[in-house]
């Protein structure tokens, strides 16, 4: 896994114009000192998509979306962490670093990308002169327009095709080998991988040439050849028509994964253009993830045989982990005999999406499947069965939905339902008890306007005064996000709000914390910088006299309770000296 030191991506997204990349695929217009649009999330009549050109983050008030630079492109385009940086870094003229968490210095794979583009015009251009190739396509039922969507074409049976038409010098030879295109044999020449084959051009999720796929036409083994694994192409990281697939994806809000190209390519042109596949192997957990960020919902339609149900089977084994709040994983299956290209061909796209709603939640086909294996009459065999399928159920990030399924389980077995029982750790005598925070009625709007605050102007030397050991006493949830925010504050060595905010992004903070900075009212209330910094210090002071009431009120509350002898000797001198320092009460107005 690459991994990009923070200074490096502090450097980017200083250079970053997060404007310019979310105007060249979102309408903007200016409205104050912000742009604004429909959110492009989610559907929506009137804009509430927000940008900052100053803080450059955006935030949407109706569905939450928030994030920065790197964050857009990879909800927008549907690509990874490291592809956005990289393909923020080319935008900005940066290099990206040599030498990456202690792993060897970075190959240029340009010429190979070069190479794979220039191999598939010539293949494009072998199936216009050859009649067999184009024949094939016609058979399958592909418009001419489909064929060119997805850049279809033909390798001739030389051996040399590729190296009579691109060269023989060695930077080309090295360029083919390196994409995968030729083999080498024990003499060290070469010979063209794909022979005598229709071509499949496979693209990684922002359009760039990794690989490329073939089927024979001349009956020889293997029906289907992939590139070989290499710089460009590990197959277990790539979906097939997934950049084609970008726009459907974000409109239907689902993802159909198949198990073919033809399948993919058909159900396209049928308007079905939220199909994917995979690329030359099972489904593995990065391609499940690709999905998730696809899109919310992912349906794995697979054939109706035997073949078919032994891949579900395996695609649900590794879903668990991946099942979280606010996605959907479901299993389709086909009737016997049909496979999406078959069935669209021979009765229209209509006649898959009619058995879309046919599909069954992943969880309960894996729950059927595993009473398949035992006989739950018998009771050795049910206990084997309830351990395999609570083991599978803990494994659900998603706590309600395995609750739901724990229950369910327990039906099938005809077992009573166990009442959960939290178990309470032991608190620390420091730590504010649960009804002294109840007593407290605090106002949110005193460590809201801090955090605010501190987000808008983080180098500001007041925040040095702030009581921050007892920020946990506040009974304002606001008081713990503070702390939080404190918190990475501390280990950052240059103090700004940009790169704060970039800090934040990607974590639990970050939506609460993007909607504080881009809240228009909080703006409102405090247009010019100069008068946000003045509120400063007297904010810090008024969140030091709300944490000491805290913390007297506490140590009170446990002295009622149990007495002073409760207390520590430490506390209860602690105790008198807030007790005056509480006197010195500023104004709270």
């Amino acid at each position: 896994m690459v991994k990009f030191s923070p200074a490096f991506i502090d450097a980017l997204l200083e250079r970053s114009d997060l404007v310019r990349l979310v105007e060249g695929r979102v309408p903007l217009k200016k409205k104050g000192k912000d742009f604004w649009a429909c959110c492009p999330f989610h559907q929506e009549k009137s804009p509430s998509f927000s940008v900052s050109p100053e803080k450059q983050i955006y935030y949407c008030f109706g569905c939450h979306a928030h994030g920065n630079a790197i964050g857009f492109l990879m909800a927008h385009d549907r690509i990874s962490f490291p592809e956005a940086v990289t393909l923020l870094a080319e935008d900005a003229g940066m290099a990206l670093p040599t030498e990456l968490a202690g792993q060897t210095p970075q190959e240029d794979f340009r010429p190979f990308r070069q190479i794979l583009e220039k191999a598939v015009k010539l293949y494009r251009g072998a199936l216009s002169e050859n009649s067999v190739a184009q024949q094939y396509w016609q058979s399958r039922g592909l418009h001419p327009d489909t064929i060119d969507r997805f850049e279809l074409g033909y390798a001739p049976p030389a051996a040399s095709f590729l190296s009579q038409q691109l060269g023989r010098d060695d930077n080309t030879r090295k360029a083919l080998i390196g994409a995968g295109l030729v083999s080498s044999r024990e003499d060290h020449s070469v010979y063209d991988r794909f022979r005598e084959r229709v071509i499949f051009p496979i693209r990684d999720g922002r359009g760039q040439l990794v690989g490329l796929g073939g089927r024979s036409l001349d009956g020889r083994e293997p029906k289907y050849l992939n590139s070989p694994e290499g710089p460009l192409y590990h197959k277990g990281q790539v979906l097939y028509g997934l950049h084609q697939a970008r726009e459907g994806l974000r409109r239907a809000g689902r993802a159909l994964l198949v198990e073919g190209y033809l399948d993919v390519i058909t159900l396209h042109q049928a308007g079905l253009d939220y199909a994917v596949a995979v690329s030359g192997t099972a489904l593995g957990e990065s391609q499940l993830q690709m999905l998730f960020r696809a899109a919310p919902e992912v349906l794995l339609c697979f054939d109706g045989d035997g073949a078919g149900r032994k891949a579900a089977w395996r695609a649900v084994q590794i879903a668990p982990e991946l099942l979280r709040e606010g996605r959907l994983l479901r299993v389709l299956f086909l009737p016997d005999g049909q496979d999406p290209d078959s069935l669209v061909r021979g009765q229209g796209g209509a006649a898959l999406e009619a058995l879309l709603p046919t599909a069954r939640p992943a969880i309960d086909y894996y729950l059927d499947e595993l009473q398949r294996r035992y006989n739950i009459a018998a009771e050795d065999e049910k206990a084997q069965f309830l351990r395999e399928a609570r083991a599978f159920l803990q494994r659900v990030n998603d706590t309600t939905l395995r609750e739901v399924y724990l229950h369910k389980l327990q039906d099938l077995c005809g077992m009573a339902h166990a009442i959960p029982v939290k178990r309470r750790g032991r608190e620390s005598a420091l730590a504010p008890a649960r009804g002294v925070r109840a007593r407290g009625k605090e106002g949110p709007s005193l460590f809201k306007n801090a955090l605010r605050l501190l987000l808008n102007h983080p180098e500001d030397p007041a925040w040095q005064e702030l009581e921050k050991t007892l920020l946990p006493f506040a009974a304002d949830p606001m008081a713990k996000n503070l702390d939080a925010t404190l918190d990475i504050l501390a280990n950052m060595t240059h103090l700004g709000s940009h790169e704060l905010l970039a800090r934040l992004a990607g974590s639990d903070l970050a939506e609460i914390c993007y909607a504080l900075v881009m809240d228009a009212d909080a703006d409102a209330e405090s247009q010019e910088g100069t008068l946000m910094r003045n509120e400063i210090s007297g904010c810090v002071q008024r969140v030091n006299q709300r944490l000491i009431k805290a913390r007297i009120d506490y140590m009170a509350s446990t002295a009622d309770r149990s007495g002073l002898g409760a207390l520590t000797e430490q506390e209860r001198a602690e105790m008198v000296q807030l007790t005056r320092r509480g006197r010195h009460k500023p104004s709270e107005s």
